[in-house]
């Protein structure tokens, strides 16, 4: 536990604290979204329609100079990023720095997918293999909200309240899903960026799974290698030097699907997520609909 939100043992407390020191400016674009739940899909298709539609894949030495992960960099870290950058979190969004003229992009999921998503995340970082037992054990944790980063209701709660400032852009992973090129147009509004049908097509075609399957993991591996073995004290990391380290242990692109849940969570874990769920949200009008396949 660092300042209340419990962290994964790989984490850098000194890092984490500075994280949460750093004062948001004006400028600021902020990526507030709770693990597996589409961070690196919303990156993607934000990094290519601020930069002229270009792909990830063009300049990974670019994209990871505009792609800070504030937790693993910290304060120190940003002063080296590439301006404008798109600043990734997983905090709860009342703890993400704060300035009014800044920007939030907000990303939410069905708890059932990201539970299942982050159980095969941290099993991979981990370089365990997954059994059933395990992914109930998880399960529990995840229920009680004793999984890295804290609590997955608290996190859509503290995002829900801020929905209609105007800030702050929120969508969904199944919104994403069901209708990308609709968010893409959204999203470009509130950047207020012109999006002409070109940089649309641009986007979709970059952000859409099976170029990112095939190219991201690959690509940001590769990138990894070459920004250590240029290491040096000002380079533009989007994370820190263990996690650049260690880039095949992370799949930051997995399945990319709705209800895969089913094949990993029983029937009765299923029925008391969405009970927990319905308790959660009775605050929460409309939350739902962000879920709809």
């Amino acid at each position: 536990m660092i300042e209340g939100i419990p962290v994964s043992a790989h984490c850098n407390a000194e890092t984490f604290r500075s994280a949460l020191k750093y004062k948001g400016q004006p400028d600021d674009i902020f990526l507030v979204v709770y693990p597996k739940s589409g961070t690196t899909w919303m990156q993607v298709i934000l990094y290519t329609l601020m930069n002229d539609g270009k792909a990830f894949d063009n300049s990974m030495a670019e994209y990871f100079a505009r792609t800070p992960f504030l937790e693993l960099i910290g304060e120190r870290g940003m002063k080296n990023m590439h301006r404008p950058c798109v600043i990734k979190t997983h905090l709860p969004f009342n703890r993400v720095p704060y300035n009014e003229n800044a920007k939030y992009i907000c990303v939410v999921r069905n708890p059932k997918d990201v539970c299942v998503s982050f159980y095969y995340f941290l099993l991979k970082i981990n370089g365990i293999q997954p059994n059933q037992m395990l992914f109930d054990t998880f399960f529990e944790a995840f229920i009680n909200g004793n999984v890295p980063v804290g609590d997955y209701f608290e996190h859509l709660h503290s995002i829900w309240q801020h929905k209609n400032d105007t800030n702050v852009f929120l969508t969904s992973f199944e919104e994403m899903k069901r209708d990308l090129p609709e968010v893409i147009r959204r999203v470009a509004q509130f950047m207020n960026i012109e999006l002409s049908d070109n940089l649309l097509e641009c986007i979709a075609s970059y952000s859409s799974y099976n170029y990112m399957k095939e190219r991201f993991d690959k690509a940001y591996t590769a990138q990894a290698s070459v920004a250590l073995a240029n290491e040096g004290p000002d380079e533009p990391w989007p994370v820190d030097k263990i996690v650049l380290q260690r880039p095949d242990h992370s799949i930051l692109v997995r399945e990319g699907a709705i209800g895969n849940w089913s094949s990993t969570m029983s029937e009765e874990q299923a029925q008391r997520l969405d009970k927990i769920f319905a308790e959660k949200t009775t605050d929460m009008p409309g939350m739902e609909k962000l879920f709809l396949p």
